[in-house]
């Protein structure tokens, strides 16, 4: 049984993520006021949801796929739209996979999971635990 990919994309749209025309990614107007952490921090959450909701269907890929790609663009199109800029200037800054790291310290304060971590995701696995698998052992 498959997930409902338009389903999917309406709660995507409903949250400002992906345009009311056509699932291209923009940026979220109710976060340009917060700190770029928080809008990584929040996608990152927004990603993480309907993987976990959705790890056991048939298309999972699909949907891993779709939330790649729509909610990460999103959280590179935030920031941009926050500083006046384009996506081309923030992606050297914090790279694809949104890390914003403290300058001072080295310490990463919010990170988007990459696409590795988002099929660990996806298959069960917690991206932040390498070793213990989210779901119970047989």
């Amino acid at each position: 049984m498959g997930a409902p990919i338009k389903k999917i994309l309406r709660r995507l749209r409903d949250r400002g993520l992906i345009s009311r025309i056509r699932p291209w990614p923009i940026h979220v107007d109710c976060l340009t006021n917060v700190s770029d952490g928080d809008i990584i921090n929040w996608s990152a959450g927004i990603a993480i949801s309907p993987l976990s909701y959705y790890r056991c269907r048939d298309n999972l890929y699909q949907v891993r796929t779709m939330v790649d790609h729509q909610i990460r663009w999103s959280a590179i199109f935030t920031p941009a739209h926050k500083h006046k800029c384009s996506a081309r200037n923030i992606i050297p800054k914090y790279s694809k996979d949104s890390n914003i790291v403290n300058q001072k310290g080295g310490k990463t304060l919010a990170e988007f999971p990459n696409s590795i971590e988002l099929g660990k995701l996806g298959s069960g696995q917690d991206p932040n635990n390498k070793e213990h698998s989210t779901t119970s052992l047989v």
